[in-house]
Formats: C-alpha cells, structure tokens, sequence
C-alpha cells in the first residue's frame, strides 16, 4: 500500500529553524517553515529504523520539472496525486529536459558516525547551508515532498518511497510519490534539491513500486 496523504508543502523557510532529533531509533533533522496559517514541520530521516544507512545528493543546479505549478501553489500543504503529468515525483521514472531528476549514481552514502564522533556532519552542513540560503534571499521558498501527518502540521517520508525489500517498508512501496525538498532561490536565480534514498532501495521496480 502506498504512502498515506502524499502530498507537497510549501512555505517560507526560517531562519535557523533546523533542528536534529536522535530520540528512538529513526533520527530525522527538522525544518520548520512558515505558511498561511501558522508553521510546519519538514522531518528529513537520517537513518531508518532498521538501520540502513542514508544515500543523498544535494543538486544545486536543479532544474523543477514544473517551476510554474509550483510557483501557483498556495504557502500550505497540498494533497498530489501519485501519477505522472503533475507534480508528484518518481526517483525511477521521472525526467526533466530528458534527463532523470536525480541519478543514483551521483549518490553518496551518509555513514552512521565519523572517526571523530560526530554524526551526520556532511548532511547537517548541507541542510543548514540550504536554509541559510534560502532564509537570505527574500523571496526564498522550501518545497518538501513526502507523507503529510494526520494532523496536517507538517510532512514525513521525504525521501525514495519505492523500492524497499520484502518485510522491510514494503508496504510503503508505490510508484510516483517519491519525497524530496527544492529550494528556490529568485534573487540567486537559481535552485537547489536534496535527494535521499536508503541502501536497501533498489532502483529496478514495477509497477507497484516493489523491487524487481
């Protein structure tokens, strides 16, 4: 069964509104943004729960496959449809100017701790230094894709919803609601994306979204 509430959140980012939370055993960091009617949560997973390590790119020369819908959206969350020709994303099958959204060749693999200690160093410099950018420019807008939650306040699973193995996440597994978060950036006039899969995922699926 695919993700429940697949669906895009749109808001202003704040400034240093970028928190990590290592409580339980599925650490995420969290942006908070502002919209409409009162601030969001985007929860970025580090790690999941059993442990696969986390594969991210961050692209920053992106290049949206509709700038324009996504410049129509309101400063809320927005429920999307899991099919192709409108903003939901597909890691697998999704191209943009011919070319795929986002290579998992470019990928590169977040370990679980570095030789001096600390965690996730390489991912928290990079989200921060997107927000931070995004919170510089005035007319900065966060776009996070992924599982809205029950209460609406914010939105989860951003990251590859396909592919995952058997008895692990499967039941997550669908085609065409892949998370992601795009930054645009007006005054830079430009765009920057992160991307995040697990090592589990595998790239080759049907249908469904299950592994094949």
């Amino acid at each position: 069964m695919p993700i429940p509430q697949y669906s895009v959140l749109k808001g202003d980012p704040i400034s240093g509104g970028v928190k990590f939370n290592s409580a339980g055993r599925n650490p995420h960091y969290h942006i908070t943004l502002q919209g409409e009617a009162g601030t969001f949560d985007i929860a970025v997973n580090i790690q999941s729960e059993d442990g696969s390590e986390i594969l991210y790119v961050i692209d920053h020369a992106f290049l949206p496959p509709d700038a324009a819908g996504l410049a129509a959206l309101p400063m809320a969350i927005t429920a999307l449809d899991s099919e192709p020709g409108g903003l939901a994303l597909d890691y697998v099958r999704l191209r943009v100017a011919a070319n795929p959204m986002v290579h998992h060749d470019d990928m590169q693999l977040l370990p679980v701790t570095r030789p001096s200690g600390h965690r996730h160093n390489d991912l928290q410099n990079e989200v921060i230094d997107m927000l931070n950018r995004a919170t510089s420019d005035p007319e900065g807008i966060i776009y996070a894709f992924g599982s809205a939650y029950p209460d609406g306040s914010g939105i989860h699973d951003i990251h590859m919803n396909q592919g995952n193995p058997p008895h692990s996440h499967d039941q997550d597994n669908g085609i065409w609601q892949d998370g992601a978060v795009f930054v645009n950036l007006p005054a830079q006039k430009m765009w920057l994306a992160l991307f995040t899969a697990f090592q589990t995922q595998s790239w080759q699926t049907g249908d469904s979204g299950n592994q094949q």
